[in-house]
C-alpha cells in the first residue's frame, strides 16, 4: 500500500512524538533501522520493505531495545534534535506525497509536509534514508 494511503488518517493531526531505532555495533557508526511517528496515539512505522525497494509504512507499536549478541544491539530512542523527524514534532501533517524511483519506478518513499517542515524518507538500495526537505541527489527519487 502506498505511504500516502497508510498515512491518510493522520493528515490534519499533530505529530505527538518521533522515535528512532538504531543498530548499534562497537566500532561502527550507528545505522538507522526504522522510525515511528505518533499522531493522536497511533504510531506509524517506517522501514525498509521486505520486497525490493519499497518503503514499508505500517501502523504498529513502537519497537523496543534488543540485544543481538555479536551483531550489536537495537536501541529505540526519542528523536534527537539532529534527527530529521524531530523538527516536525508538534506540527500538523498537511499532505503526504509518494516518492518514486526514477520516472517509471516503484513507490520507494514519501515526502511528509508539516506546517513548517518537510520530512522525506525512502528505501534506497535496501537502506532507510531520511532528510528534512529533499533527500540527497544520490537517492534517486522523484515526486509524481
Amino acid at each position: 500500500m502506498l505511504p500516502s494511503h497508510v498515512l491518510a488518517s493522520a493528515v490534519g493531526l499533530r505529530l505527538d512524538r518521533a522515535d528512532v531505532q538504531w543498530h548499534v555495533s562497537p566500532g561502527q557508526d550507528d545505522s538507522l533501522m526504522r522510525f515511528w511517528l505518533t499522531f493522536s496515539g497511533v504510531s506509524y512505522g517506517f522501514h525498509v520493505g521486505a520486497e525490493d525497494e519499497i518503503l514499508d509504512v505500517i501502523v504498529e507499536e513502537r519497537g523496543t531495545d534488543a540485544d543481538m549478541g555479536v551483531y550489536g544491539r537495537l536501541e529505540v530512542r526519542t528523536a534527537s534534535p539532529a534527527d530529521p523527524a524531530a523538527a516536525a514534532v508538534g506540527q500538523r501533517l498537511v499532505v503526504v506525497h509518494d516518492l518514486y524511483a526514477g520516472y517509471l519506478g516503484k513507490p520507494i518513499g514519501a515526502r511528509l509536509s508539516f506546517e513548517h517542515v518537510d520530512l522525506s524518507v525512502a528505501d534506497w538500495e535496501d537502506e532507510l534514508h531520511w532528510a528534512a526537505g529533499d533527500l540527497p541527489p544520490a537517492v534517486g527519487v522523484r515526486q509524481r
